[in-house]
C-alpha cells in the first residue's frame, strides 16, 4: 500500500482511484468554474506582441470604434490622427487635427469622433463618413482626454491647466458647462451605465467623481500620488471597479463602482500611465511607461499573468470592443504596438471602392474637410429621435485615404452638410440658386430642388428630418423635408 491515502469510489464496474493530487486538482477546477474563471474566454489565454503598426510621429492617445472594426491612433508630434483598419493591420488614412493631439475618443453612436489639441486649446470633430476633419471646438486651456455619454449627447473633457471638465454638447459642437474638478485633470473615464465619470487628477493625489445626469462632482477621494489614468470594470464583469494607475507610487489602486469605498491596491512596474480592460472584465493592461513595458493581471485577483516588453515610451493602450487584440502607442518607434489577445472566427468588415460618377460642376465636398457637418440645435427635436440617427453603423470599415469621386452639382457650389446617417450630402449652388442632393455611397446627384436666390449657408436638423438654407439674396430661409433622402 502507498504512503499516498487513497480514495477508491466505484465507477461503471470499475475502481476511480484518486490520490491526494486528483482530489486537489478536483478542487481547483471546482473553484476556478465557481469563481468564473474558466468560464472566461481569457482566463487561460497568454498575451502576445505580433506587430508593430506604423503611425504618425510621437502617437499618444488611442480609441477603437464600437464596433471594433478600425482604431484611431493621435500623434502629438505631427498633428495628425491615423486611422488603423483591424481588416488590414494598417493605416489608411491620415487626419490633419490641431496642435499636439493628445486624448481621443470614437463616439458610441460611431459618426463622428472628437481629439483633444492640447496646444491649441480645441478639440477637433471628426466626421467617420468622410474621415476629415469637420471642425474645430474651443475650449481653451490644454484639453487632454475626452469620454462620451452614452448617448452621445455630450462629451466631457479633461482640461489640465485649468483644472476643469469641459462639457460639450455634441449637437451644437459647444463647450456648455466647465466643472471644477482636481490638480491637473487628464485620465477621464465612463461607467458602463454612463451613470457616472471618474477623472484621475494627475496634479495631485485625488480622483473626482462626476454625476452625468447633473453634471457635477459629487465626491473626491485621495489616492495614490500623481494618479494619470482610470479604468472601469466592464458590463460583462464578474465585479464592479474601478481602477486607477498611480505614476509615483507604482501601483494600481482598486475601487467599488457603487460606493467608491477601496477595494485594494497592488504594486505594478514603473510608472503606470494607462489601464485597459477585456470585455469581461477579467484580464487587465497596465502601461508601464518607465520600464517600457505592459503589464497584464486578473483583473479580479490582482495576480501577475505576463510582462510583455515594448520599446521605449509606451504610454497608452486600449483593448477592442471583442476583446481580440489591444493597441499600445509606442512614442519613439512611430508605431502601435499590436498585441493580440485570443483569436476570432468573426471576419472584420470591408467595404467595396466607390465607382465615380460625372455630371454638371464639380465640388469636391467627398474628399474635402465637409464645413457643416455638425446639426444646428433644436431645442424642439426630440432626442429619441437624435439615437435612431446615430445608430450605429455595425459593417463599416474606413477605405484608403485618396480621392474618390468628383461628382458634378449646380452652378457656382459653396457649402454642405451631411445627414446624421452620413448617406446624404446636401451642397447649395450659389449661382445656380438650387440644392444638390448626393447620394455618398453611389457618389452622384440624386434629386436638385430650387431655393431662394444666392444660398449661402445650409443645415441639417439633428434628427436628419429637415435641411435648412439660408437665400442672402431674398432674405429667406428655406425649409426642406429631406423624405427618403435620409
Amino acid at each position: 500500500m502507498s504512503k499516498l491515502k487513497k480514495n477508491e469510489n466505484f465507477n461503471g464496474g470499475r475502481f476511480v482511484r484518486l490520490g491526494r493530487l486528483g482530489v486537489f486538482i478536483a478542487f481547483l477546477v471546482s473553484f476556478l468554474i465557481i469563481s468564473g474563471t474558466l468560464n472566461s474566454a481569457y482566463a487561460l489565454l497568454t498575451p502576445r506582441l505580433t506587430r508593430n503598426i506604423p503611425v504618425g510621429s510621437f502617437p499618444f492617445g488611442v480609441a477603437f470604434s464600437p464596433n471594433g472594426n478600425y482604431a484611431l491612433v493621435s500623434n502629438s508630434d505631427n498633428d495628425t490622427v491615423s486611422v488603423v483598419s483591424m481588416a488590414t493591420k494598417g493605416t489608411v488614412a491620415s487626419i490633419k487635427v490641431g496642435s499636439h493631439p493628445t486624448g481621443v475618443a470614437i463616439a458610441p453612436s460611431l459618426t463622428f469622433a472628437y481629439v483633444c489639441n492640447t496646444a491649441s486649446g480645441n478639440v477637433s470633430l471628426l466626421n467617420m463618413s468622410t474621415l476629415t476633419k469637420a471642425m474645430n471646438i474651443n475650449t481653451g486651456g490644454s484639453p487632454v482626454g475626452v469620454v462620451f455619454s452614452i448617448d452621445s449627447k455630450y462629451a466631457f473633457v479633461t482640461n489640465i491647466h485649468s483644472n476643469e471638465v469641459d462639457v460639450i454638447n455634441t449637437m451644437q459642437n459647444a463647450v456648455i458647462k466647465r466643472i471644477n474638478v482636481g490638480k491637473k485633470p487628464q485620465g477621464i473615464a465612463i461607467s458602463p451605465n454612463g451613470k457616472i465619470i471618474v477623472v484621475a487628477n494627475a496634479g495631485g493625489s485625488s480622483v473626482s467623481i462626476i454625476n452625468v445626469s447633473t453634471m457635477s462632482v459629487i465626491r473626491n477621494i485621495r489616492t495614490g500620488k500623481n494618479p494619470t489614468s482610470v479604468a472601469f470594470s466592464p458590463s460583462g464583469s464578474p465585479v464592479k471597479y474601478f481602477y486607477v494607475s498611480s505614476g509615483k507610487d507604482n501601483k494600481i489602486y482598486v475601487y467599488n463602482e457603487k460606493n467608491f469605498a477601496p477595494v485594494r491596491n497592488f504594486k505594478t512596474l514603473s510608472d503606470p500611465s494607462s489601464l485597459g480592460l477585456t470585455p469581461d472584465g477579467m484580464m487587465l493592461f497596465v502601461v508601464n511607461y518607465q520600464n517600457m513595458a505592459l503589464s497584464v493581471y486578473n483583473a479580479v485577483h490582482f495576480n501577475h499573468i505576463k510582462t510583455i516588453n515594448l520599446p521605449t515610451g509606451p504610454i497608452n493602450v486600449a483593448v477592442s470592443p471583442d476583446g481580440s487584440a489591444a493597441l499600445v502607442t509606442v512614442t519613439s518607434a512611430s508605431s502601435a504596438a499590436f498585441i493580440r489577445i485570443k483569436r476570432t472566427s468573426a471576419a472584420y468588415a470591408n467595404i467595396a471602392p466607390v465607382s465615380p460618377v460625372v455630371t454638371g460642376t464639380p465640388v469636391t465636398a467627398i474628399t474635402s474637410p465637409v464645413q457643416t457637418t455638425a446639426a444646428v440645435p433644436s431645442q424642439a427635436a426630440p432626442y429619441t429621435a437624435y439615437s435612431r440617427a446615430y445608430a450605429p453603423t455595425s459593417n463599416y470599415v474606413p477605405q484608403p485615404f485618396g480621392k474618390v469621386a468628383t461628382v458634378y452639382t449646380g452652378k457656382g457650389p459653396t457649402a454642405a452638410a451631411v445627414t446624421p446617417d452620413g448617406r446624404y450630402l446636401y451642397v447649395i449652388n450659389t449661382q445656380g440658386a438650387t440644392l444638390s442632393i448626393i447620394d455618398v455611397a453611389k457618389a452622384e446627384v440624386v434629386k436638385t430642388v430650387k431655393v431662394g436666390s444666392y444660398p449661402s449657408a445650409v443645415r441639417i436638423s439633428p434628427d436628419g428630418h429637415y435641411c435648412f438654407i439660408v437665400n442672402s439674396g431674398t432674405d429667406t430661409v428655406t425649409i426642406i423635408s429631406t423624405g427618403n433622402y435620409y
